[in-house]
């Protein structure tokens, strides 16, 4: 009797590690697991993480275009040609909303010779939203002319494209000034149009660009000869806006700056009761 007892001690003591050699492999594979994916988290997040502050400041501008080329052109890859197109008239419309217009004509052949004819330099990222063959009507020819057609959505490097007009002599310093301006809050179309007037009209401000409009966030770029300090001072004393005045709104305007960000004034409506 006292060896069955025995033997089935033994027996359960041997189940007993097996269960708990097992949990233990399961715990294991477990954190396995959760390494490997944080690994992979890791790695996808230093590809992205670059692209993704861009967007998050005003690094980056994201334009719809559309390149074309005549069917008539004797070559073997009209859609190379026609993205190439694309890519220049994309990059010509960035430079649009950082040269001042007085400027553009005057500055076309160093344009032709120092970036559009490398415009595929700005160009970090790209995809195709349509291609077809059309007739150009513009051309003056009766029933117009063929012309292979691309269009895509493309992101230019800002920041680079105005380094390289700095560097050929387009831009000065100064004017290369852009500041992200974040509208939190604001659903009433008319109190914006009236701040974004006097957001105009601030000592030292020459342009504005609308960058993306969402639901209680407007983002615009200022462009300034100052910072994002100096803008935040004259934003704050600009009240009351066209008689909206600080009892009907509250407006609080702060710098965001995270790691290596680029200025960014955020700036929030709220309604007083």
């Amino acid at each position: 009797m006292s060896k069955q007892l025995e033997i089935s001690g033994r027996k359960s003591g041997a189940r007993s590690q097996e269960l708990e050699n097992r949990n233990q492999k399961q715990e294991i594979s477990k954190w396995i697991a959760f390494i490997v994916c944080f690994c992979i988290f890791y790695f996808y997040s230093l590809i992205f993480s670059p692209l993704s502050y861009a967007y998050s400041n005003n690094n980056i501008l994201r334009i719809e275009v559309m390149g074309s080329i005549p069917v008539s052109l004797d070559t073997s890859e009209p859609d190379s040609l026609a993205l190439d197109d694309a890519f220049r008239k994309a990059v010509a419309k960035t430079v649009e909303t950082v040269v001042p217009k007085g400027e553009l004509d005057a500055a076309t052949l160093i344009l032709d010779d120092k970036v559009y004819s490398n415009a595929s330099r700005y160009i970090l990222n790209y995809r195709i939203l349509s291609k077809d063959i059309m007739e150009d009507e513009s051309s003056g020819a009766e029933g117009g002319i063929a012309v292979y057609t691309v269009a895509i959505e493309a992101d230019i490097a800002v920041k680079l494209l105005t380094k390289d007009l700095i560097a050929a002599g387009i831009l000065h310093e100064a004017e290369a000034k852009k500041i992200l301006v974040s509208i939190l809050g604001l659903r009433n179309y008319k109190v914006f149009e009236l701040f974004r007037r006097d957001l105009k009209g601030l000592k030292g401000v020459e342009h504005i660009y609308y960058h993306s409009f969402a639901r209680d966030k407007i983002e615009l770029f200022v462009e300034m000869a100052g910072d994002a300090q100096k803008l935040k001072q004259e934003i704050t004393a600009m009240i009351p806006i066209n008689g909206i005045y600080a009892a009907a709104w509250k407006i609080d305007a702060s710098i965001a700056q995270g790691w290596f960000s680029a200025e960014k004034i955020e700036i929030r409506f709220s309604q007083s009761k």
